[in-house]
């Protein structure tokens, strides 16, 4: 499990002995190892093409530095599988530098705006970067009460999400 930090370093996993400090993704061709992150809102995306697996922590930080598009070019598209664990479908948000970063990226697509409130439709945005035939977890982790948010609890809890070849 990596050290999180909502960053953009991707790490490849060869000896088991890799730094994973300041990383949120992770990758490997190795059979031994299994993959893993921690996550209460933020969305846990695993990959696999038969070769290789990884998997990656996004959050609006890490979809708006591009973590998906970075772990795609890792892999082979016509064989790929992604799967999405339980995370946040959307959350509002003010016009601050998280708005400006997901404008920035996607225009106002994926932002409803009512009266004095802003929402950003995250799993939309999210959908929007990956292959068609994803299999993802429907559970939403501000609604669902036996799962860990950040936002609705302000929780340490954490959901691990692992892949692995075996």
């Amino acid at each position: 499990l990596p050290e999180q930090v909502h960053g953009e370093r991707i790490v490849e996993i060869i000896t088991g002995n890799e730094n994973l400090d300041g990383c949120d993704t992770l990758i490997t061709k190795d059979k031994n190892f299994s993959l893993g992150i921690k996550t209460a809102d933020c969305a846990a995306i695993c990959f696999f093409d038969g070769e290789k697996i990884g998997i990656a922590h996004i959050g609006w930080r890490g979809l708006c530095l591009s973590l998906i598009e970075k772990m795609l070019a890792k892999f082979n598209r016509e064989k790929l599988n992604v799967f999405i664990g339980p995370f946040l479908h959307s959350f509002e948000i003010k016009k601050d530098f998280c708005f400006d970063k997901i404008q920035e990226k996607f225009g106002d697509k994926y932002f409803i705006q009512e009266e004095d409130k802003i929402t950003f439709l995250f799993k939309d945005a999210i959908i929007s970067l990956l292959p068609k035939n994803v299999q993802m977890d429907a559970r939403n982790t501000f609604e669902d009460l036996s799962l860990p948010s950040f936002r609705r609890d302000k929780t340490s809890k954490r959901l691990v999400t692992v892949i692995s070849f075996k």
